[in-house]
């Protein structure tokens, strides 16, 4: 339930949001962003359906890229493992993330969804290549990738701007903290370590109650706090990917309790 918005894609697709008008603190939850990163879409509806019942407030653009989203379909009939990093990007061929001029097309769902709510934190939902990460350095990986092919596990990136340090570290602590209690991510996220440590030595993140964090001032335009989940969600299938949308939907309803308190 809650007000539609939408937007146009390049190539004439839609780009769905709703606005749920509630009591709190507003967020903004997306996913598919890079729409070969599937998991975030599940977890972001899940997360929504449950926020509503409690009366929360928020707005939600559960897939921001339809047309990188439909070019990923197409690829995964072919080969359904593979990462296909070409459906990363809008039918523009670039990231809706940095896209700072007109034509905005999908860009633009995500300024309504911001504008109508007044949300002070973009909760958007990310993930990962989950297996080939053994070949970064083959000439195969873009150029700049080759650290993202390297397991992390689950973990998180918390971007804020000036004077919103102190709230941005309680903001991760919380999620955290409540991530610690789900034991099957736990497990996951030390097997996903383990190798990293293994093969390039210590995680140049902070790791905070078992889940990897990087939290950095930034200056870009947008809501004070984003908070950016990362699951290795590419190619995965079946009982891994049912995990990997359960920690979506668990961070969304972790950080939307965070917010609440740290606003208060």
């Amino acid at each position: 339930p809650g007000d539609r918005f939408s937007a146009t894609t390049r190539e004439g697709r839609t780009v769905h949001g709703v606005h749920h008008a509630g009591g709190g603190p507003a967020v903004l939850i997306s996913g598919a962003q890079h729409a070969n990163e599937t998991s975030g879409v599940v977890g972001a509806l899940r997360a929504a359906h449950r926020l509503a019942a409690r009366g929360a407030h928020f707005a939600l653009i559960p897939l921001e890229n339809p047309d990188g989203y439909a070019l990923h379909r197409a690829l995964c009939t072919h080969a359904p493992r593979h990462m296909h990093h070409a459906a990363r990007y809008t039918a523009l061929g670039d990231d809706l993330e940095y896209r700072d001029a007109p034509p905005w097309y999908e860009r633009e769902a995500r300024e309504q969804g911001l504008a109508l709510s007044g949300a002070q934190l973009h909760l958007n939902l990310h993930g990962y290549p989950a297996h080939e990460w053994t070949r970064p350095f083959t000439g195969y990986i873009p150029r700049g990738f080759e650290a993202w092919m390297l397991p992390k596990g689950f973990f998180l990136i918390v971007r804020h701007h000036a004077g919103w340090g102190d709230r941005a570290r309680a903001l991760a602590e919380h999620v955290c903290r409540q991530l610690a209690d789900r034991p099957a991510l736990m497990a996951f996220n030390a097997r996903q370590l383990a190798s990293y440590n293994a093969h390039a030595s210590d995680l140049p993140f902070e790791l905070l109650h078992g889940t990897a964090c990087m939290i950095s001032e930034v200056t870009r335009p947008g809501p004070p706090l984003t908070l950016i989940s990362e699951f290795p969600d590419e190619t995965i299938h079946g009982d891994p990917f049912i995990l990997a949308h359960d920690t979506q939907t668990a961070t969304v309803l972790a950080a939307v309790e965070a917010l609440g308190l740290i606003s208060s």
